[in-house]
């Protein structure tokens, strides 16, 4: 007994065929282009939000590095201050030191939070998911023309 020739037949629940092919009616044809775009659309939706989450993540990483970065230098440089406070404070009156190492203080604070501004103002992209949908509209587009 011999087996029966399986290289004409597709894999089980495979649409697709190689070699001979039967010829598929309208309505099935239009029911796997219908099925086979909503795969395509959750599949760029899928790669959108995994590249929205790498780049929020990467994101709030610096933000909380930068939280942690500023809360140990405002204690290192606590100790520092209230030793110029002193060392000033023996050339001119307490208060006078104190206002001094106050505005410089606010200076200093307002250069770091403009220059983390800059660094937080990063953009997320989805650049590869638009890449490929201009893919897949110039793809429908050429081979659906004329039909």
């Amino acid at each position: 007994m011999t087996q029966p020739d399986t290289a004409d037949r597709p894999p089980p629940g495979s649409r697709f065929t190689f070699g001979a092919r039967p010829t598929v009616g309208a309505a099935a044809a239009v029911k796997a282009v219908a099925q086979d775009t909503s795969e395509l659309v959750r599949a760029e939706i899928d790669l959108a939000k995994a590249e929205l989450t790498q780049g929020i993540k990467a994101n709030g990483m610096g933000a909380g590095l930068l939280i942690g970065a500023a809360a140990l230098g405002w204690l290192a440089v606590q100790g520092l201050l209230i030793a110029a406070g002193f060392a000033l404070a023996l050339v001119m009156p307490g208060w006078a030191a104190a206002l001094i190492v106050a505005v410089v203080l606010l200076i200093i604070g307002g250069v770091l939070a403009r220059i983390a501004m800059g660094k937080l103002g990063t953009p997320v992209s989805v650049d590869q998911t638009k890449a490929n949908v201009q893919e897949d509209v110039a793809w429908f587009k050429t081979h659906l023309q004329g039909r």
